[in-house]
């Protein structure tokens, strides 16, 4: 998977989870286009970057513990601050 494909795959997980819009695991993975098991490595995958993500069984979705969220920049180094 390319890395564009993979940072939006994160976001669009990201903002579902903020919304609190993921359903169960089982619709949260057709949303996303993945198989059950992806869906879990990728979430895996978040928890590892020390993203609190946690599953409501009464409200049958996932959401985040706490204040943190995933956030990916990406910014045009100034000339003459590249890799030297």
């Amino acid at each position: 998977m390319s890395l564009s494909k993979y940072i939006a795959r994160l976001q669009r997980m990201d903002s579902l989870i903020a919304m609190k819009a993921t359903g169960p695991p089982e619709k949260f993975a057709y949303k996303m286009s993945l198989s059950r098991s992806m869906l879990f490595e990728t979430l895996q995958e978040m928890k590892g970057m020390g993203v609190d993500i946690r599953y409501s069984n009464i409200r049958e979705t996932y959401y985040y513990g706490d204040s943190r969220r995933i956030v990916i920049k990406v910014e045009k180094a100034m000339e003459g601050q590249g890799p030297k």
